[in-house]
């Protein structure tokens, strides 16, 4: 039996596609679906991303996940008509080794890449399995066609408290800009990307919450406009500077001619995660220090050689303490859920994890990926 009202906690992309996907099921039986955000759509990492999607780069816990999310990518670019609306296309994904305290004769493997310093490069991934997409825009999309389906709703507020019953779920209670206000609810699904711990703990208390322990990660990136238009490629890079530092940014280049150069997944530094997605703000010595990467890396990165600097951002990446994403049935409460600790495949994950939470909301079991490694 489909539950009266389903309350999704966060409107990044592990929400939005969680309404989307149940309220187009056809397992919903009148079902009336809130999402309740406490800034904007998109308003953290599902914003502020690289957008990279692979189907094949994931562990055993995660393989299933990934590979029918990287295909429903596909699948809602083709409906939607994705490589207009959210810049979704197929890439050629590259590993380059660059060291500009040795000089090179190796040729270069693309034709924006000055020769000189590229010591070597490998293909990671081809235009079967790997992508991307701009998260912002996506996010966005997948809200607005939820919020086409009947009885559907977004609320902008922060979710402050449970009303719970004999061990079951009926209510959560919201702050908005007006006031206090009660949503009843008999399903209730914690989608809030890094603040999914905090919260769940402030919700469901310390028994259950700390059982869904999520952190955020601090990554940094900045978009440029090239003058020139850049062929699809995503570069993952090994840089040795010229004072001997070394770090690994990623470039990913947009369809529109934008290029986003963020640290990579594994980088950022331990800033503490604020209250609200509204109080992220991007340290200024790692900015400065992925423009001197990008210009070193090629002139055509430069603002010296007219690149425009569109975005220096921040965003924090759900990062789950027990090293796997949290999807499912939490225990101790009936009718909650949860969808976060992506990590840095956020964006590769996301409608999938929507998928399987709407099939194990609408029919109580998962059908179209192996999820049991990531019970919370």
């Amino acid at each position: 039996m489909s539950p009266k009202t389903i309350v999704i906690i966060g409107g990044g992309i592990a929400g939005t596609c969680t309404a989307y996907f149940t309220a187009i099921s056809p397992h919903r039986q009148g079902t009336k679906i809130i999402i309740v955000e406490g800034t904007k759509i998109a308003a953290a990492a599902s914003g502020y991303s690289g957008g990279f999607l692979a189907k094949d780069w994931h562990g055993s816990a995660t393989s299933s996940l990934a590979a029918k999310s990287f295909d429903l990518h596909a699948s809602l670019a083709k409906e939607y008509d994705g490589s207009v609306n959210w810049g979704y296309r197929t890439v050629e994904t590259l590993s380059v080794e660059y060291d500009a305290t040795r000089p090179t004769i190796s040729p270069s493997p693309l034709p924006w890449l000055p020769q000189g310093h590229l010591h070597s490069s490998r293909i990671l991934g081809t235009h079967s399995t790997t992508a991307q997409v701009h998260p912002g825009q996506f996010t966005n999309f997948i809200s607005r066609q939820f919020l086409k389906q009947s009885n559907t709703e977004l609320v902008i507020g922060r979710a402050s408290g449970l009303k719970i019953q004999d061990g079951k779920v009926k209510g959560v209670e919201v702050k908005t800009e007006n006031g206090v206000e009660m949503l009843e609810a008999d399903c209730v699904v914690l989608c809030a990307g890094p603040w999914t711990g905090s919260l769940a703990v402030e919700l469901l208390g310390k028994v259950v919450g700390k059982k869904l322990g999520v952190t955020g990660h601090r990554a940094h990136s900045v978009v440029l406009k090239t003058k020139e238009r850049l062929t699809p490629h995503c570069l993952f890079t090994s840089m040795t500077m010229e004072d001997g530092s070394v770090d690994e940014p990623e470039v990913y280049t947009r369809p529109d001619g934008e290029l986003l150069t963020p640290v990579s997944c594994g980088a950022g530094d331990d800033e503490p995660l604020p209250p609200t997605a509204s109080d992220i703000h991007p340290s200024p010595i790692a900015i400065a220090k992925l423009h001197r990467q990008a210009a070193t890396l090629t002139p055509h990165f430069s603002r010296g050689e007219g690149a425009e600097v569109l975005a220096e951002q921040c965003c924090y990446l759900p990062i789950a303490d027990r090293g796997r994403p949290l999807i499912g049935k939490v225990s101790g409460v009936e009718g909650v859920y949860v969808g976060s600790g992506l990590s840095c495949w956020g964006i590769t994950q996301g409608p999938g994890t929507g998928l399987v939470l709407s099939e194990l909301i609408l029919e109580g079991k998962v059908k179209s990926a192996d999820i049991s490694k990531l019970a919370p």
